[in-house]
């Protein structure tokens, strides 16, 4: 489903517009749509960051990680991302 939007921009704008859309291969119409989707992703992708900016200590930092690991359907680990058995915490 499409909901019709009209917008006016200057002239100038309009070439320019005109331009990039041609430059890409698509329709003005194409290019503005996705440049909002685009433009809107981003907000809402920063106000979900925004909200995630409390400090984080330690403890519920790693509950997160092992968390995060441990859910199903999740990725395994990179080789290069696990600890080799040898390996002893310094100190």
């Amino acid at each position: 489903m499409t909901t019709p939007l009209s917008i006016e921009v200057n002239d100038a704008v309009a070439k320019q517009l005109a331009q990039a859309a041609n430059d890409i291969g698509e329709t003005p119409e194409e290019f503005v749509t996705r440049a909002i989707a685009a433009r809107l992703a981003a907000f809402h992708s920063n106000a979900f960051f925004q909200r995630r900016k409390k400090p984080f200590g330690r403890d519920a930092a790693r509950a997160w990680l092992n968390d995060l690991a441990m859910r199903e359907g999740g990725p395994a680990p990179d080789p290069d991302d696990i600890l080799p058995e040898s390996y002893r915490r310094p100190g």
